[in-house]
């Protein structure tokens, strides 16, 4: 019942402010973190860098790298000659390769160390079409920065700036022809952490993801888009020491307890459960893709060279 009138499911289905508040409203965090112990946080986000880099510059990153603007190409754009201003860029692994196709890229990236090793990762050849912004994007003003409308796509890959409807549409303000947007959609898949669930008795809310409030919000809003959902999972072999040190934070991050009586229990379990000394567990989930057609909203065909 809203205001004596009943309200129907299609009703709240397509009323725009309802998903906006929604989305406003979402829980933010478990109430586990509330029981949790006190971890260095700088120390941990270093670590957590470090090896985003090295993974991300693998043979398997680069390869998800291009799937990735592989899918976007697909929908007709060429990066060749596109201005790109890249949200949360990291340590460069999508701005290196918008440049090595031909774009100039203004890479956003608030980490002054992950800025430090996409300095040291640029090509010197690549120099010239990348310039850096060493700042928090939801904190910048693009009217300021002259970025309205000043790019020809906006790219933003998993970026935590994209978790509110403002900053979404700072993104699309900034561009002119192309947004792209991926977040989660669903809830984090770690295999190890469903094993502690059991042992630490938590149990476990629905979490639809942030894309599931962005696609309905473009969808009310009148864009035009494209979207594709896929399931990524990737397998790891860690050593038993190494697991149980990395705890505090991996805990964290899936919304566990991670108090004091809570990571006994849980080194308790990994040291009675995986006693040939390496956990093996997988880690992923559902993730969506979201790009949006500014210039030409309508379908575009898009044709292959012939190879012969």
């Amino acid at each position: 019942m809203t205001n004596g009138k009943n309200v129907s499911d299609t009703d709240l289905l397509f009323d725009l402010s309802v998903w906006e508040e929604a989305w406003k409203n979402r829980p933010r965090s478990s109430k586990y973190k509330k029981k949790s112990v006190p971890s260095n946080i700088e120390e941990a986000f270093e670590r957590w860098a470090r090896d985003y880099h090295a993974q991300s510059f693998t043979e398997e990153g680069k390869q998800r790298s291009e799937r990735i603007m592989g899918w976007i190409e697909n929908q007709g754009v060429e990066f060749a000659g596109l201005s790109i201003l890249d949200i949360g860029a990291a340590s460069g692994i999508f701005t290196i390769p918008f440049a090595e196709k031909g774009a100039s890229v203004t890479a956003v990236e608030p980490s002054e160390l992950l800025v430090s090793l996409m300095k040291e990762t640029i090509p010197p050849a690549l120099e010239s079409k990348i310039e850096i912004v060493n700042e928090r994007y939801e904190e910048i003003s693009i009217k300021d920065k002259g970025w309205e409308k000043k790019y020809d796509f906006a790219f933003a890959s998993m970026c935590p700036a994209m978790s509110d409807w403002e900053t979404i549409e700072q993104a699309i303000n900034c561009a002119r022809k192309y947004v792209y947007i991926s977040t989660m959609a669903g809830h984090k898949e770690h295999t190890l952490m469903d094993e502690l669930k059991d042992v630490l008795g938590v149990t476990s809310s629905h979490q639809v993801g942030d894309m599931g409030y962005i696609q309905q919000l473009l969808y009310l809003k009148g864009y035009s888009y494209t979207m594709i959902i896929t399931r990524e999972v990737n397998s790891f072999e860690v050593p038993v020491e190494e697991t149980i040190e990395k705890l505090p934070e991996w805990l964290n991050t899936y919304e566990l307890p991670s108090d004091e009586d809570s990571l006994r229990l849980a080194e308790e379990y990994i040291l009675d459960t995986y006693k040939d000394s390496t956990v093996t567990f997988s880690r992923g989930g559902r993730f969506g893709k979201i790009l949006i057609q500014l210039e030409q909203p309508n379908m575009k065909t898009v044709r292959t060279k012939d190879k012969r």
